[in-house]
């Protein structure tokens, strides 16, 4: 099958060629012939070689973490699937890779594309509608009258999580370049802060939450305008003890992202407020509610552009920019 890899971390340029093609070896697992995928930066932090701590993944590395397609063949214990069946999914951390033309993926990794979900919108959705899915109600249990700021809410992720806040009845406040002020409005924020012309620390009323996808003294800050008793959900901030203890990571790596991550803890106490790294999990369930919300016009998600197979490399290339307004989408069957 065709395949876009890398044979090692740090490879600048991905490889196209030829793979074998997976096969199913668990009852509960699906083969599927990928129609189209996305690319994420968490794609290219895992190209880079930046989350080798977290997963431990065998080279030739196909890259891709989410998908549309369709089913070429089930495990002998899948219920809910059948051959022929359009599906979408966020595929298994221990077995990542969509860019290509067959996957083999968990059965509770998938949902049934809805009628009607344009096949761009369905590949776009995966990684960033659970992230800010999980986010919202898993992490941080945000309930109606609460309030949160969300950092890049034009992003990918800040975009949907700007429209389920607002569905859970959040002030919702988030941070943006000018051009998107309208749009994100639009999307249901309360308040969007201009972050080239404003200081946020200074213009943010006191947040439940706060959600960060830029890390570093961005996240430091966000300490000075969450409630004591908040929480600080970051997917741009250092893993904590905490939760290299959770993931189970040994004490050698939980002593290191300690230290690593000792500015943020003590910012963290300071406020006297929570900090939680996320790391988001493929679910089925969840990501069928999501499209459900998509098809039925309630969710927007944005795509900026697709491109053919061929010209994956460009694709990378642009969403490493970070300039890229909305999700870009590979097609890998016409």
């Amino acid at each position: 099958m065709k395949a876009a890899y890398i044979t090692h971390y740090g490879q600048e340029q991905l490889t196209l060629g030829q793979l074998p093609k997976p096969s199913i070896t668990q009852p509960k697992q699906v083969l599927v012939r990928v129609l189209k995928a996305s690319v994420n930066p968490v794609d290219l932090k895992i190209q880079a070689g930046k989350l080798r701590p977290l997963l431990k993944l065998p080279m030739p590395l196909v890259l891709g973490n989410d998908y549309v397609g369709i089913v070429e063949a089930i495990g002998p214990a899948v219920t809910n699937f059948k051959v022929g069946q359009k599906v979408l999914g966020r595929i298994s951390k221990q077995s990542i890779g969509t860019f290509c033309d067959y996957l083999v993926d968990q059965e509770a990794n998938l949902a049934l594309l809805p009628p009607n979900l344009d096949l761009k919108l369905a590949a776009a959705l995966p990684l960033v509608g659970l992230t800010a899915y999980q986010a919202l109600f898993d992490k941080m249990q945000a309930k109606r009258g609460q309030s949160i700021l969300i950092h890049v809410g034009a992003g990918a992720v800040g975009s949907i999580l700007v429209q389920l806040a607002k569905m859970q009845g959040l002030t919702v406040i988030t941070t943006a370049s000018q051009r998107n002020h309208a749009w994100l409005t639009t999307l249901g924020a309360d308040q969007v802060i201009d972050y080239r012309h404003s200081d946020f620390t200074k213009v943010c009323p006191p947040v439940d939450y706060v959600f960060d996808t830029i890390g570093k003294e961005t996240l430091l800050q966000s300490f000075e305008v969450v409630k004591p008793g908040g929480k600080v959900v970051s997917v741009a901030g250092l893993p904590d003890a905490k939760f290299a203890k959770a993931y189970g990571l040994n004490l050698i790596w939980q002593g290191l992202f300690k230290l690593a991550s000792h500015k943020i803890t003590r910012a963290s106490h300071k406020a006297h407020a929570g900090y939680e790294f996320f790391f988001m999990r493929p679910d089925g369930l969840q990501l069928q509610c999501l499209a459900e919300l998509v098809v039925t016009g309630r969710l927007q998600v944005r795509v900026a552009k697709e491109y053919p197979f061929e010209e994956i490399q460009a694709a990378c290339d642009y969403v490493a920019t970070g300039h890229a307004d909305g999700k870009v989408i590979i097609k890998l069957i016409d």
